[in-house]
């Protein structure tokens, strides 16, 4: 799509998209990930490994710490970005509403997270996003719903009337538990559930403010291990199972202005991406940038890591928030990819 044209817009319809930020602001608070640092610097025309001129030699990427960081990772620790030409930099954000707010503003050129606010802030018409790059998509046991020992909730089942931690309202915690339960013929109020950070989960079940907690890793294993939780059901099955977790996005503008840059950034995190499929590649670097201790780092389940972009795949998110009313209307999330370039490994794009 192209890029929204600069200028002063009308004060009305400024406030339209500010209420729209802070909206998808809501569905983004644990489930958008960025990293990048500070502000880019100009390009110093250095080659992009053959394919043209880089417009810009340093790259921001925004990130929460997330176990879905870890193509990135990758691509830093073996170099893949150094081989491309490119410098990223990898700013840790405080919450959803500032890694949107970064990504929208220009302060950060890529973001990672959760598909849910790129797609909210493309129906809106907030922002103009793309994406670039599927980083993660869920396995088993990747985010399950958490009970303590000797809990009265035994199965699914049981959840009528209990309270239910989730992290916010429209995250995938959210629109992808109600979907799995639904699938299994049970039905939960949107009262029933109650909104806390993925660290305060835990704590919040053992003092009875609530009865069962979504958690994802590596909380999932974390809670098991501190407090030996017990999962009732896992939340990626059924129609949820093989969800797309988390992706790379970033603004039309930028892919519109840097097409050698973005090409060179989809490369060295393609390359990533076909050395993560080792597990033993990405194991050591989890407490870095997912901060977790390395004890359990070898034992959290890290999620399927893809090679390739898939519309169909993806776009199960976007019917997935329709389904739930996060959106009103279709969004053919095929026409917000950017394909990356074909590599040797990926003759065709795909894998």
């Amino acid at each position: 799509m192209p890029s929204r044209p600069t200028g002063s817009a009308p004060r009305g319809t400024r406030r339209r998209v500010v209420r729209a930020l802070l909206s998808i602001a809501t569905i983004g608070v644990s489930t958008f990930a960025l990293s990048g640092c500070g502000l880019l610097s100009g390009s110093d025309g250095a080659s992009d490994g053959g394919n043209g001129t880089l417009e810009k030699t340093t790259v921001v990427v925004g990130s929460l710490p997330a176990l879905s960081q870890a193509p990135v990772a990758v691509a830093q620790a073996k170099g893949y970005f150094a081989e491309e030409g490119l410098t990223v930099k990898v700013q840790p954000v405080s919450d959803g509403p500032a890694a949107l707010t970064s990504l929208i503003s220009g302060q950060n050129d890529v973001s990672l997270g959760s598909y849910t606010a790129p797609i909210k802030a493309q129906a809106t018409g907030a922002a103009d996003l793309k994406i670039i790059s599927e980083m993660m998509i869920s396995v088993p046991n990747t985010m399950n719903i958490m009970v303590l020992p000797g809990s009265k909730i035994k199965k699914p089942e049981d959840l009528a009337g209990a309270k239910i931690a989730y992290s916010a309202p429209g995250a995938i915690t959210d629109i992808g538990t109600k979907a799995a339960l639904q699938d299994r013929g049970i039905n939960v109020s949107d009262d029933q559930f109650v909104r806390f950070g993925f660290p305060e989960m835990l704590p919040a079940l053992q003092n009875g403010q609530i009865d069962a907690a979504v958690m994802t890793e590596p909380f999932i294993t974390q809670a098991a291990k501190n407090a030996g939780a017990v999962s009732i059901m896992d939340a990626f099955s059924g129609g949820t199972a093989d969800f797309p977790v988390a992706g790379a996005m970033t603004t039309a503008k930028f892919a519109e202005e840097n097409p050698n840059t973005l090409q060179a950034f989809q490369r060295a995190v393609h390359k990533a991406q076909v050395t993560g499929q080792n597990r033993a590649e990405v194991t050591p670097l989890l407490p870095q940038f997912a901060k977790i201790s390395p004890e359990l780092a070898p034992i959290v389940e890290l999620g399927k890591i893809p090679t390739s972009m898939d519309a169909a795949r993806l776009q199960r998110v976007a019917d997935l928030m329709q389904r739930f009313g996060q959106i009103d209307k279709h969004i053919d999330v095929a026409q917000m990819l950017v394909q990356p370039p074909p590599s040797e490994e990926n003759p065709t794009g795909g894998a």
